[in-house]
């Protein structure tokens, strides 16, 4: 609408300049048709020229009744004529033509000798000009005529011009008329539309109130879940931190000291991956209403995240917010019903005080009480821990060793030994099982059960794995005795998503045999994924590869694992032999895995054999291997001389 009008307007003030600029051309052709033309000026020179021509004969005849001054006025007025043949349209009109041209140029010389010489000229001289301008008689009536045909020529074009100036006059004025009544009808249109506009103004500013409204009450429920746990309606870590900062900022050096617990439930992914993350839902929500049931003196509850929870107490001593933390885990800790279903979890909590040590910043009190939990989880008895000096030195290297591990990793810096596997009977090699060590720089000799169990946590478990794999395949394929060699596989390596590829790589890299080669894990791989697991074992024999259970015996062992786990070995633990050379129930025990095992037409290996009564006690039982300190320990490859004779 606003276009179309704009458009009009446009077009409106358009025809009003062109009906000036038509109205001003008309008047312009009327002043050509009423103003004299060249037509006349042409006809009063020719005239004037005859007049001359005969006041000159007269003179030449009567020349003594005759004054020359007459034929000289006669002369003047002629010449003056001739001034507007050198100018305007009369000259472009004589100069047109060559005809028209010749005969002004002989009149104009014709003139300039009369005039130059008319007071000296005799009789015959005159007589001799008249007879001279005579012969112009005929050209200039002929160059009158073609102007006069000119002159009515250019009437009827003016006429014309008129005519057609009068039309397209008529039709501007026709279209301003046109275009005024379609303003008329836009300003009437455009009325009505104001009107609907004010109307659906109105409706929308109402419906803009009621949008308003319905986005302060969103932005109050997302500042809400922006604060808050939608799962435990608790604090979350937002407000979690911004209140443990200003508790620091505003706390006194007496009775106000701020202590921050850290809660962990135990064995809740054990919970959530069995029981579902529905029922884990519902036991966080009940964990969450127990908590703040029972800690109303406390400052604050909050979730962290997961199974994470914080805890601000604020103005309690170091024994006050002991008691309080023992107290809250053991109501944690007891047990919960849900779906008529029994879940029993545990509670680990770590604590750090801001005054024991001196502390006024939330990362750094955040990161001791964070401390005291990850001491807390690791204990076997109360699972409750305050944060002490010491403990940050021993997290600092246990920090620093977690850093060096990376690296020892990065750049392959572990060596592998060897423990040769003897059979019990007739004491030939069956095997070797390859160990890793790590040789620190500065540490020295690191116990596998001291960095395995870190590189599974920062999880470069996977290509220390490979590293050793790999390693212990080729030196494998040096070896001129082609004895069978047993490497172990973390539970983590082994449900990565590439094991079997890997496996497969390693063998056709360094060309080792796969009956060669047996993979050793542990029967707790099992416990969360089991067919997923027999589907990964079963993928490795595949290859050619044997499986052994290494540590059976010990954990979550089970008959049924032996019959649902496709596995080549029996690695009986050592625990089973400590005591089978003095206890009937120990040796007892050894020879029913030992009957099932042979039954089942499974190898059985017997880990720790170090005395010769252990052996001995073995040996009675006949047909299966044994691995222990009494026949050889750990060594390098090269220390293993049979390896390099047939």
């Amino acid at each position: 609408m606003t276009r179309l009008l704009g458009v009009l307007i446009c077009m409106f003030i358009g025809a009003t300049v062109y009906m000036s600029s038509t109205v001003s051309q008309r008047q312009s052709v009327l002043r050509d048709v009423t103003h004299h033309n060249d037509t006349w000026a042409i006809s009063q020179t020719v005239s004037e020229f005859m007049r001359l021509e005969a006041k000159l004969a007269i003179y030449a005849i009567e020349s003594d009744d005759t004054p020359v001054e007459d034929v000289r006025l006669r002369l003047d007025i002629f010449i003056s004529r001739l001034v507007s043949f050198r100018e305007g349209t009369l000259k472009v009109f004589l100069e047109a033509i060559a005809f028209r041209q010749q005969t002004i140029s002989e009149l104009v010389s014709l003139v300039n000798e009369l005039d130059q010489n008319l007071e000296t000229m005799d009789r015959d001289q005159v007589i001799d000009i008249v007879k001279r301008m005579s012969e112009l008689n005929g050209p200039l009536t002929h160059l009158s005529a073609q102007s006069v045909q000119k002159s009515w020529e250019e009437i009827e074009d003016n006429l014309e011009a008129l005519e057609n100036l009068h039309l397209v006059y008529s039709l501007v004025v026709a279209f301003l008329i046109l275009c005024f009544v379609l303003l008329v009808i836009l300003v009437f249109r455009h009325n009505r539309l104001l009107k609907q506009a004010q109307k659906k103004t109105e409706t929308l500013n109402n419906s803009l109130s009621a949008a308003g409204q319905e986005l302060r009450d969103k932005n109050r429920r997302l500042e809400y879940l922006a604060h808050y746990d939608s799962l435990t309606k608790l604090p979350n870590r937002v407000l979690f931190w911004e209140e443990l900062e200003t508790a620091l900022k505003t706390s006194q050096p007496v009775g106000s000291s701020v202590t921050l617990l850290l809660l962990d439930l135990d064995d809740f992914k054990s919970v959530n991956d069995t029981m579902g993350h529905d029922l884990g839902d519902m036991l966080l929500d009940q964990v969450s209403a127990r908590m703040l049931k029972f800690g109303t003196e406390a400052h604050m509850f909050c979730r962290l995240g997961g199974d994470e929870f914080a805890c601000l107490l604020i103005g309690k001593t170091i024994d006050e917010t002991l008691t309080f933390a023992r107290g809250l885990a053991s109501w944690i800790a007891l047990p919960y019903k849900i779906f008529n279903r029994e879940v029993t979890i545990g509670c680990s909590v770590g604590l750090a005080n801001a005054d024991q040590p001196k502390c006024d910043d939330a990362q750094m009190l955040f990161k001791r009480a964070d401390i005291g939990l990850y001491r807390a989880k690791a204990s076997a008895q109360e699972r409750i821990c305050l944060f002490e000096d010491y403990m940050q030195a021993e997290f600092d290297d246990r920090q620093e060793l977690e850093h060096d591990l990376r690296l020892a990793v990065e750049r392959d810096q572990f060596e592998l030994v060897y423990q040769t596997q003897i059979e019990v009977t007739t004491l030939a090699v069956h095997g070797v099982e390859a160990l890793v060590r790590w040789n620190h720089p500065t540490r020295g000799q690191i116990s596998p059960a001291a960095f395995i169990p870190i590189a599974e946590e920062l999880g470069v478990i996977v290509e220390l794995g490979e590293l050793i794999l790999r390693r212990a395949c080729r030196e494998a394929t040096t070896w001129v005795k082609p004895v069978k060699i047993a490497v172990n596989l973390s539970p983590i390596q082994l449900q990565a998503p590439r094991i079997v590829e890997t496996v497969m790589d390693v063998l056709k890299e360094t060309g080792l045999d796969p009956a060669r080669l047996e993979l050793e894990i542990t029967e707790t791989v099992v416990l969360n994924d089991r067919n997923g697991v027999v589907h990964i074992l079963d993928d490795l024999r595949a290859l050619g590869v044997t499986i052994a259970i290494d540590d059976f015996g010990t954990g979550y062992s089970s008959l049924a694992v032996l019959r649902d786990i496709p596995f080549d070995t029996i690695k009986l633990d050592k625990a089973f032999v400590r005591d089978i050379a003095v206890s009937p129930e120990a040796e007892a025990l050894v020879k029913l895995v030992i009957d099932v095992g042979m039954h089942l037409g499974k190898t059985v290996i017997v880990e720790g054999i170090e005395t010769e009564a252990q052996h001995q006690s073995i040996r009675r039982m006949g047909g299966i291997v044994t691995q222990g300190f009494l026949f050889a320990r750990p060594v390098a490859a090269s220390q293993l001389g049979f390896l390099r004779a047939s």
